[in-house]
């Protein structure tokens, strides 16, 4: 039943998924990735949803996904957040993982706090990625739980939202400000230089 490629949410309240989802929408409106992110709320476990994107992310899209939800800017948010990924070879990782589903994660281990794991089907080892630090792919000795995915029949989830970007947001966001008075003055300026000269 599940999309290939979609994100579980596992413990947070309604209110708070919905909150952060638009958050991220908003955050990454221009990707492109976030216009249509469709939320699913769980009919046999509370507190579960499943994301997937009308408008597929690329790899390192989908791993800032993660790596947001984990830590959105909402008070008190708590959620166990889970990716599934079908590898290809776009995905800027060894061939050994293509055509792997791999199962992509925040490790409450982490102490830098920017980087995403993953754990593939059938492999021994995770693989840490990071962001802003450390190496971009590093193999772990140990991980911290091997691969699952739980199997959903249709009936398990029914609609909760599909979220786009706010415009309000993005223009709010891009709103002419210091920038356009700086240029005003800039302009004036070299005028008056002109002038002077």
């Amino acid at each position: 039943m599940a999309p290939v490629n979609y994100i579980l949410l596992y413990g947070p309240r309604q209110e708070d998924v919905t909150s952060a989802v638009q958050q991220l929408a908003d955050l990454y409106s221009e990707s492109g990735f976030t216009d249509g992110i469709t939320v699913n709320m769980s009919t046999v476990k509370e507190n579960l949803y499943m994301l997937y994107f009308s408008n597929q992310p690329d790899f390192e899209r989908f791993k800032y996904f993660v790596n947001y939800l984990t830590y959105p800017e909402v008070d008190n948010f708590k959620a166990k957040v889970l990716g599934y990924w079908t590898v290809t070879a776009e995905d800027n990782l060894p061939r050994k993982y293509i055509g792997q589903r791999a199962l992509v994660y925040v490790s409450d281990q982490d102490t830098e706090g920017d980087n995403v794991y993953a754990v593939f089907e059938g492999h021994k080892s995770a693989i840490k990625m990071g962001f802003a630090s450390g190496e971009e792919y590093q193999v772990l000795e140990e991980k911290e739980f091997s691969f699952s995915e739980p199997l959903f029949e249709t009936q398990d989830f029914s609609p909760l939202k599909t979220f786009s970007p706010d415009r309000s947001y993005h223009q709010e966001a891009t709103k002419p400000g210091c920038s356009l008075i700086l240029a005003i003055f800039l302009v004036f300026g070299s005028f008056l230089l002109w002038m002077i000269k």
